[in-house]
């Protein structure tokens, strides 16, 4: 079995957009996004068929 791994955001945008325009809190900003960045695991039977499968979609 191959495992499958994929982020999800789980901040808020409006913040993010907040700290992106004030210039001195870019590297706040880099911190802001990458905190609530959530790592989320699925055990697939068939990983290239998953892959073929998100080809086809775009």
């Amino acid at each position: 079995m191959d495992k499958v791994a994929r982020y999800d955001w789980q901040g808020s945008g409006i913040i993010l957009i907040l700290l992106c325009v004030l210039g001195i809190t870019i590297p706040l900003t880099a911190v802001y996004f990458m905190t609530p960045l959530l790592r989320i695991e699925t055990q697939v039977a068939d990983g290239e068929k998953l892959a073929e499968s998100m080809r086809a979609r775009s």
